[in-house]
């Protein structure tokens, strides 16, 4: 049974590596100073109809290859426009949280449980998730002082349902997609008034939802 569990645990760990060789190794090839919005958008129109297809699963994958999401968004915007960019990249950033969120739960579930009494935050994170796990996914979803990404592993970790889960990541994308698509929209007329209200929108879902934290949290201090 011993020998069983580590070979199991070895199995797991080496998936694990595999998949980070593969983001690093993408990185590093390709170089992420080349894949620019433009580049990328010019890679997506040339698939034609196929092209929104590309785009979702190159989203899904982006936390595998530990490329920076707003690149894609931008070229999401630039390719689809605001309206069809911020859907597809909805579409494309659930899958990839899910894909994160599955990850996690084959490989270290039972696992979290070994650390929740070394480090205080962790058992914070796993009470909130256990107590209100919607709330707290919605929250940490639109606060933009959470990483995505591993927002996205810790949940897996978590006792969150995986339907409250998928739900608050969805709603919790929305706003912030789609300034980001606005914004990329209008990278093809830099300085226009499109451009301008952009800026003006991604500020916007930027820091009012920092903004409210901060002044909850003084308030409660």
């Amino acid at each position: 049974m011993m020998m069983l569990c580590e070979k199991k645990s070895a199995m797991k760990a080496g998936f694990l590596l595999v998949l980070v060789f593969l983001g690093l190794s993408f990185v590093h090839v390709v170089g992420v100073s080349r894949l620019t919005p433009e580049s990328i958008r010019n890679v997506i129109v040339s698939f034609g109809w196929w092209g929104p297809v590309m785009y979702v699963f190159m989203y899904s994958i982006r936390p595998l290859l530990l490329f920076p999401a707003i690149i894609l968004t931008l070229a999401g915007g630039l390719a689809f426009g605001p309206w069809w960019g911020t859907i597809y990249v909805v579409v494309g950033g659930v899958l990839g949280a899910c894909l994160c969120f599955g990850i996690a739960r084959l490989l270290g579930r039972k696992k979290m449980q070994k650390y929740l009494s070394k480090f205080s935050y962790l058992q914070i994170f796993e009470s909130k998730m256990a107590a209100n796990g919607f709330r707290t996914m919605l929250f940490m979803r639109i606060v933009p002082i959470f990483p995505y990404d591993p927002v996205s592993y810790l949940a897996g970790l978590s006792k969150i349902r995986f339907r409250d889960y998928v739900l608050a990541t969805t709603l919790g994308m929305i706003p912030g997609a789609f300034a980001y698509n606005v914004l990329g929209y209008s990278l093809l007329d830099i300085f226009s008034s499109t451009f301008l209200f952009g800026i003006a929108l991604a500020a916007l879902v930027f820091f009012t939802p920092l903004a409210y934290h901060l002044l909850n949290k003084n308030r409660r201090v």
